[in-house]
């Protein structure tokens, strides 16, 4: 009796042992740290569309970054995701900001305090949290030159007059202003 209940004992932790070690936790961040993603709101029309789009052309023009696109529930979200640096990189549409200015004005607050303008395009802008790297934005600027260049004209460069969020410095250098 007592070696048949010590071989259940036996089995059960193996099996735990098993699982636990097999377990998904911790996987997001290899996740993340393998593909650059691109994080868009739900709430924020057209942008879904657009980044998948964008990430396409990204996989055609910089196949390093093994460009994703993620989606955040709202504005506040994808604002705590930036700036957390759980997500390096959003697309949101001018129209979104308007909103996320006017509806909550704390995340907006926090999203204009710790993050820049990467690249705008029409009525999209693609924005970085302070701590993405500046080799990696001039990698992007320089694929989506070269994607406009090749009349791709989504992605063409449209320097904004309402920017709300500022360029990041390194922006400058691939760009005439």
């Amino acid at each position: 009796m007592k070696i048949l209940f010590k071989i259940k004992l036996l089995i059960i932790a193996a099996l735990s042992l098993f699982i636990y070690g097999h377990a998904p936790w911790g996987q997001h961040e290899v996740y993340r740290q393998m593909h650059m993603l691109l994080m868009c709101s739900k709430t924020d029309t057209g942008a879904f569309e657009f980044t998948k789009t964008l990430t396409a052309l990204l996989d055609d023009y910089l196949p390093e970054a093994n460009a994703r696109v993620a989606r955040a529930r709202d504005g506040e979200r994808l604002t705590n995701l930036l700036i957390t640096n759980q997500i390096p990189l959003a697309v949101v549409s001018t129209s979104f900001l308007d909103d996320l200015q006017e509806k909550n004005l704390k995340s907006f607050n926090e999203l204009l305090k710790n993050s820049n303008t990467i690249y705008t395009f029409k009525s999209m802008s693609l924005i970085s949290n302070h701590t993405f790297p500046e080799e990696y934005i001039s990698s992007i600027t320089e694929a989506l030159l070269e994607a406009s260049e090749e009349n791709h004209d989504f992605v063409k460069f449209y320097k904004r007059e309402d920017l709300i969020i500022n360029y990041n410095d390194a922006v400058f250098k691939n760009f005439e202003f």
